[in-house]
């Protein structure tokens, strides 16, 4: 979720209701949501081009009004950046950048991720108290929200892992019964030899497996001698030293 542009959509659609209440357009308010993990913070969504780059501006610096609305847990105000001068190395660029007031305001708190509302205004002393109240209403319509995406996201996500192990385990599968019925191998070591190709390729047991998978031919008569077919190499297998798996020996 902290990278999918589908969230970008979601937080844009949200939010351009939000803005029409706060007569956006008309007193030059834009706005921008950060996600927070640790280590990282990225510009979720933005409303204009200016907010946007005063946001991952917000971003590059170790601390500044986003930031310090997640720890206090309540909005932060800068009236003018011009003056302000609690943050005077991030308040000097988001000048430059054209905003001159601006309003951080923490939405919700996850198992390792953190989002916050920043609107940024291109005049000074743009938001009144009212504006404040609106703010806080609308994150916590956010944050139920949010929750939401964050529950399917953790859910999709599981499905997605039990899908590729499910699948990985087919695919080991087929290529272990490969092994047996064109070498002759008994299970145990047509599963050893399909670990030791893995590792002495760095592709993986899936991978490894696909390769075998993808080439064989089952219409064949004869078993294959060679490894040319499926793209394996050959190694040298101390556990097969048995007919043509001999140390050293292709199969």
């Amino acid at each position: 979720m902290f990278e999918s542009t589908d969230v970008e959509d979601f937080l844009a659609a949200v939010t351009a209701e939000f803005m029409r209440d706060l007569d956006g357009d008309v007193r030059r308010v834009s706005w921008a949501v950060t996600f927070f993990r640790p280590g990282a913070a990225r510009t979720a969504a933005a409303g204009s081009a200016a907010a946007r780059a005063a946001d991952e501006e917000q971003c590059s610096f170790a601390d500044g009004p986003v930031l310090e609305s997640l720890r206090t847990g309540d909005f932060v105000h800068v009236a003018d950046t011009a003056r302000d001068r609690r943050w005077p190395g991030y308040a000097s660029i988001a000048s430059d950048h054209g905003v001159r007031s601006l309003l951080s305001m923490p939405i919700v708190s996850g198992a390792g991720w953190h989002a916050a509302l920043s609107l940024y205004a291109a005049t000074p002393h743009a938001f009144s108290s009212q504006d404040i109240v609106m703010a806080r209403r609308y994150a916590r319509q956010m944050a139920r929200s949010l929750r939401l995406v964050v529950r399917v996201a953790a859910r999709a996500e599981v499905g997605a892992q039990l899908a590729i192990a499910q699948s990985s385990a087919v695919l080991m599968d087929l290529a272990v019964g490969i092994l047996m019925a064109d070498y002759g191998l008994g299970h145990e070591a047509a599963v050893q030899y399909l670990r030791t190709v893995a590792r002495h390729t760095s592709q993986g047991l899936r991978q490894t497996a696909l390769n075998i998978v993808a080439a064989s031919r089952p219409e064949t008569a004869e078993p294959r001698r060679d490894n040319a077919g499926f793209g394996l190499i050959a190694v040298e297998t101390p556990a097969l030293n048995e007919g043509p798996y001999k140390t050293g020996s292709t199969p």
